[in-house]
């Protein structure tokens, strides 16, 4: 989901790892030349989607990194296909309540409860590890790192 802490883990987990880390929504505002709210606003979701798309198909063409994806990209199959070729998927997961709805133009114009509800079958099939994120961020950390040694 959205403000789930993607972000913070994939930078976190660089530094410990030593890989290099990448966020699918910083090369979206790269491409576009403006943020994400502008480009929900000129292009709409579909427009973002397909920006989207085209960002993980450039970031899943390296190898050994970590990838940090928008919550809302397993909502295209085409998506949730390019992940899986590329690696182990996790499902950073938050408690609704929790989300930080700031910056986030899904977050703020939709009930987080109804958009997790859509979502979560979604993120159940897709992920091929669970990630209880609501803990402290070295407890998330132990949670992947755990996972990535029993591959």
């Amino acid at each position: 989901m959205p403000g789930s802490g993607k972000t913070t883990l994939a930078r976190a987990l660089s530094r410990e790892l030593g890989r290099e880390a990448f966020d699918s929504d910083d090369l979206i505002r790269e491409k576009a030349g403006m943020s994400i709210p502008e480009v929900f606003a000129q292009w709409g979701e579909n427009g973002f989607r397909a920006l989207e798309t085209a960002a993980l198909i450039a970031l899943c063409k390296r190898e050994g990194c970590i990838i940090a994806t928008g919550g809302g990209c397993v909502t295209r199959e085409e998506n949730r296909a390019i992940l899986r070729e590329s690696g182990t998927v996790f499902w950073v997961r938050r408690d609704p309540e929790r989300l930080p709805t700031a910056g986030r133009p899904l977050s703020q114009s939709r009930d987080l409860r109804e958009l997790y509800a859509e979502r979560k079958p979604l993120y159940e099939s897709f992920a091929d590890v669970c990630i209880d994120n609501n803990g402290t961020l070295g407890e998330a950390i132990s949670q992947i790192k755990n996972a990535i040694n029993k591959e």
